[in-house]
C-alpha cells in the first residue's frame, strides 16, 4: 500500500497525495542538470560580453582588469556591437560545456584511464550520449536553432 500525506490547496481543497510521486518530482533529472548548464552559459555570455564592451563595467570579479579594459577600446575603436560578440561567446562557452559532457561520456582520452559518470543521489547514471542530449535539450528550449 503506498504512503499518502494529505493537503490542504490554496482554495481550502483537501488532497491526497502519493509520497513515492513526491519524491519523484524532487530528484534531480538530467534536464535539469543541462538547464543549470544552459542558464551558466547564458549568464557568462552576459558577464563577459558586458565585460568587454561596457567601459563603466565593474570588473571586481576578473583576476586581471587590464587586458579587458585594452579588449574594450579596441572593440569600441572597431565599433564592434555587443551582440555580435554575445553571440560568438555564447557558441564558444556552449562549445567548453559540450566539451566536458564529451569527457564525461567517453569521448576524449580521458576513456584510456577510465570512465566518469554522473550519478544521481541514488546511484544511478544519468544516462550515456549527454553531450548528444545537452545540444537536443538547447535545441529543444529554443537556445540553438534546429
Amino acid at each position: 500500500m503506498p504512503m499518502t500525506v494529505s493537503a490542504r490547496t490554496e482554495c481550502g481543497q483537501n488532497r491526497t497525495l502519493d509520497i513515492a510521486s513526491i519524491r519523484m518530482d524532487l530528484m534531480a533529472t538530467k534536464d535539469d542538470l543541462f538547464e543549470d548548464m544552459a542558464r551558466a552559459l547564458e549568464a557568462w555570455t552576459t558577464a563577459a560580453s558586458e565585460a568587454l564592451t561596457d567601459a563603466q563595467s565593474d570588473l571586481v570579479w576578473v583576476e586581471t582588469e587590464k587586458p579587458y579594459r585594452e579588449i574594450q577600446h579596441a572593440l569600441a575603436a572597431a565599433g564592434l556591437a555587443r551582440e555580435t560578440l554575445a553571440t560568438v561567446l555564447s557558441e564558444c562557452f556552449r562549445g567548453l560545456g559540450h566539451s566536458f559532457l564529451v569527457a564525461m561520456d567517453g569521448g576524449t582520452a580521458l576513456a584510456e584511464k577510465g570512465r566518469l559518470y554522473v550519478v544521481d543521489e541514488h546511484g544511478r547514471r544519468i544516462g550515456e550520449g549527454l553531450h548528444d542530449d545537452f545540444v537536443g535539450y538547447l535545441m529543444d528550449t529554443g537556445r540553438l536553432p534546429k
